[in-house]
């Protein structure tokens, strides 16, 4: 008798050091699949944004196993610092946050928006009413203490560091000075002043000009445009490079699927009218970088209130800084003259 129960005894035992393995699987699992902010940037307003991402983190929660949740930031200064603080392990912000980002913290861009049209990036705009007195960007510029003026925050590329860039900097211009009075915000809040004539002229971008056709043509109609700029490419995505390996490639793999069936089709759509992501690397910030250097040696070249010491002194930190960035965006690291 004792014979016939051995085997019972032995699948037992088995059955139950199983049960212990399983468990550890799953909390070695659980360890490696550590609990995720994913912070948003808000171009129109928070509870917007929110309402058109929080079925993306949903979806993203069930395609990856992780407990993803987003975090939408009224500001970009806030996006900035949730990434330095490591509030956020994963944002998408715009490309000069970005490179504030990676500056600061232990960051990279991983992934890039493509958007429904299958463009490669976008432009910075600057615009009036229809019925505005401005017909060109010229006056905007040449009459000091004339206009009334709203732009974007310094991190926003296209509210901020493509003007500065293309029409401020190498006019000397200064916009708390130049104009008759300066206001910050998104380019919802811009927007939302132009029209109002609130403002004489604003900061958009051509994203969001596409959007207006679409959802309020009549609002739309009510412009001119007076300045286009350069094409900048579309906002990266970042990730901690601490994440672990295992969580990344969950991610990478949900990032880089999503948007084959109709229902995510149509999800991305109501996002950020975006068809998807595409891999990318910090290597597409060189172009911000660049501009982000110009603009600021400009800026101390044409300050006529530094001595040449301390011009030196500071033209030879931001040839540091350069370099520095150059090898983080992984590119040659002569400055663009």
């Amino acid at each position: 008798m004792p014979i016939q129960r051995e085997p019972s005894v032995r699948r037992l035992l088995l059955k139950l050091l199983m049960l212990v393995l399983v468990g550890l699987a799953g909390r070695a699992a659980a360890a490696d699949a550590p609990s995720l902010a994913f912070g948003v940037i808000t171009t129109t307003t928070v509870a917007e944004t929110r309402a058109a991402w929080e079925p993306f983190f949903t979806a993203m929660r069930r395609g990856t196993g992780l407990d993803v949740r987003g975090v939408y930031h009224a500001t970009y200064e806030e996006a900035v610092d949730a990434v330095v603080r490591n509030l956020v392990q994963l944002a998408w912000v715009s490309n000069k946050a970005a490179l504030d980002c990676i500056e600061r913290t232990n960051v990279e861009v991983f992934a890039q928006l493509v958007d429904s049209a299958g463009s490669l990036g976008y432009r910075s705009i600057i615009v009036t009413r229809r019925d505005s007195a401005l017909l060109s960007i010229d006056p905007l510029l040449n009459r000091p203490r004339t206009w009334r003026f709203a732009m974007g925050e310094p991190s926003s590329t296209s509210g901020a560091v493509m003007l500065e860039y293309a029409l401020f900097v190498p006019r000397g211009i200064k916009p708390e000075e130049h104009f008759q009075a300066l206001r910050r915000g998104t380019h919802a809040q811009t927007l939302a002043a132009v029209l109002a004539g609130q403002v004489h002229a604003g900061t958009y971008n051509t994203e969001e000009l596409h959007r207006l056709r679409e959802q309020s043509p009549a609002q739309a109609m009510q412009l001119r445009i007076l300045w286009e700029s350069a094409m900048i490419p579309k906002d990266p995505l970042l990730w901690r490079r601490d994440l672990p390996l295992s969580v990344r490639k969950r991610i990478a793999d949900y990032i880089f699927g999503v948007g084959r069936t109709d229902d995510e089709k149509l999800m991305l759509k109501r996002m950020f009218d975006l068809a998807g992501f595409k891999r990318s690397s910090n290597q597409q910030l060189k172009f911000v970088l660049d501009v982000d250097d110009f603009k600021q040696r400009s800026e101390v070249l044409l300050d006529a209130r530094m001595s040449e010491s301390a011009k030196n002194e500071r033209l030879s930190d931001l040839r540091e800084r350069y370099v520095r960035l150059s090898r983080a965006v992984q590119v040659d690291t002569d400055p663009p003259r």
